[in-house]
């Protein structure tokens, strides 16, 4: 079973998929879990607060939606 830990983590200052720049002060947090990509975009000021470890949940969340039953 995957784990957030699994979760490749790459910043960028560009858009994953149209390669248009960041708004200023913002990157790009992309993350690759096997096959599936994920992003989302964060003030640059934030990513200094977190560690790796905060970004790969938040991507592993979106890349490995928990289902309820």
């Amino acid at each position: 079973m995957s784990k957030s830990k699994d979760v490749i983590v790459t910043l960028s200052k560009k858009h994953p998929q149209t390669g248009e720049p960041a708004q200023a002060g913002h990157s790009f947090v992309i993350g690759t879990l096997g096959k599936k990509t994920g992003w989302y975009e964060i003030e640059t000021e934030q990513l200094n607060k977190h560690k790796n470890e905060d970004l790969q949940q938040e991507l592993f969340k979106l890349l490995h939606p928990q289902t309820h039953h």
